[in-house]
This record gives C-alpha cells, sequence and structure tokens, in this order.
C-alpha cells in the first residue's frame, strides 16, 4: 500500500487538506482532540459559574496543543494532550451541572433549611 492509499478518503480529494490529515483507513493515526468538548465546556462554565473558567480553558488551550502536536507528527504526546483535555473537559462539564442536579433533587430540603434559618434568625 503506498502513502498516497494510506491517505483517508475525505482528504484525498483536496490537496490542502492532506497535510492536516494523518487518519488512515484501519483507524490508526486517528486522534480527536476534543476541541468541541473543550469549547462546550467553556460555554458551559461561562453559564454555570465563573469558578470553574480556569478548568475550562486550561482544556481548551491542551487541545490547542494537541492540535499542534498532530500537525508536528508527535503522536504519543498529542494522545496525550488529548486525554488531558478530554479530562478537564468533562471535570468543568460535571462541576457545571452539579449545582443543577443538586437544586433539581434537593431544592425543597434547601428551600425548608433556608426557611429554618430565617425563621431563627
Amino acid at each position: 500500500m503506498t502513502q498516497e492509499e494510506n491517505i483517508c478518503h475525505t482528504c484525498k480529494n483536496d490537496p490542502a487538506q492532506r497535510d492536516d490529515c494523518r487518519c488512515t483507513r484501519d483507524g490508526k493515526n486517528c486522534i480527536n482532540t476534543h476541541f468541541t468538548l473543550a469549547l462546550v465546556a467553556v460555554i458551559f462554565s461561562c453559564a454555570g459559574g465563573f469558578f470553574s473558567i480556569a478548568i475550562a480553558l486550561a482544556a481548551l488551550i491542551l487541545s490547542l496543543r494537541a492540535q499542534d502536536l498532530i500537525k508536528n507528527d508527535l503522536l504519543e504526546e498529542a494522545k496525550s494532550m488529548a486525554f488531558w483535555s478530554a479530562l478537564f473537559s468533562w471535570l468543568t462539564i460535571l462541576i457545571a451541572i452539579l449545582p443543577i442536579i443538586a437544586v433539581f433533587f434537593f431544592g425543597g430540603a434547601i428551600l425548608a433549611a433556608l426557611g429554618a434559618i430565617l425563621a431563627a434568625a
């Protein structure tokens, strides 16, 4: 199999994309940098609470770093950066959604506790 046959079918048609396409037909060298997940994490952190923005920005930076490493053919380092990007992204989303889940399940108890505190004052 030549190098031309080894390039994925979406990059064969456009020579400009051929440099960025490292994914082969058998699935080797396909690295998901989790860029979209990092962007969703940034949006959730801005909407859900500002205390997790730093983690979301770290995920975004790691995702961009993974893309840069893929372009430089440093695939092992890119896999590591992509893993940490995904971990920080999911952690940010969890931190942003956790208060919403807590209010949904324990909203009555939270309001009762606040009412008791106000009544005692």
